[in-house]
């Protein structure tokens, strides 16, 4: 038995040979390095230097996805706070909650990020601009699709005396389920809500540390 094995094993690995073999020029090479290739690449942080920083994520939404969700703010700059700490050495992120009471005693929801910043004596300040929310399928009312997109700026506030710097970072777009697949039919709108903020919130972190990328 054991040698019918070795046999049919070495049948195999011929065969693989023969086929590559089979191939001209560029195109063994090519047939060689899809079976070697990695099947993944470290993709960089867009923003490495919140390591070590008292941070703040300050999150922007338009009144009518607040008068729709009257938490958006806060659920929004808790999943981005918690997954920062999980995934970046050393900061220190200050609560969200204390961050949306102070906004929220201030009686204005466009505060400037510096200010927020100065505000917590934070040294970075995430900025998190959400444009557009929604939970329902356009053209497909029956279905859930969660669609959620904005724009992710930081203010680098370590050099007291000087104005801060303001790094604008690659817009943020995520859909739940990806297009092309089919919407939930059969999820509670909390549910694709949650997976919405999720999906968002992955884009949002990976921006802030190394991660790895599995390639097709």
């Amino acid at each position: 038995m054991t040698r019918v094995r070795t046999l049919g094993s070495f049948v195999l690995h011929m065969l693989l040979a023969v086929s590559v073999l089979s191939l001209t020029g560029c195109e063994a090479f090519k047939a060689m390095a899809y079976y070697s290739s990695p099947k993944s690449e470290k993709m960089p942080a867009e923003f490495s230097r919140l390591a070590g920083k008292d941070t703040v994520v300050y999150v922007w939404a338009p009144m009518e996805t607040l008068w729709d969700y009257p938490k958006f703010r806060l659920d929004v700059a808790s999943y981005v706070s918690a997954y920062i700490r999980a995934n970046v050495d050393d900061v220190h992120v200050v609560d969200p909650l204390q961050v949306e009471s102070w906004i929220e005693k201030s009686s204005r929801s466009d505060r400037d990020p510096v200010e927020v910043g100065r505000a917590f004596g934070a040294r970075m300040v995430v900025h998190v601009s959400v444009f557009n929310f929604s939970t329902r399928d356009p053209g497909m009312a029956h279905f859930y699709r969660g669609r959620m997109n904005g724009a992710v700026a930081v203010y680098d506030m370590t050099l007291p005396d000087q104005e801060p710097d303001r790094f604008a970072l690659k817009d943020v777009a995520v859909v739940v389920p990806e297009e092309g697949a089919v919407g939930f039919n059969n999820a509670s709108p909390e549910q694709v809500r949650q997976a919405t903020y999720e999906a968002f919130t992955v884009a949002v972190g990976r921006k802030f540390h190394d991660w790895e990328r599995m390639l097709d």
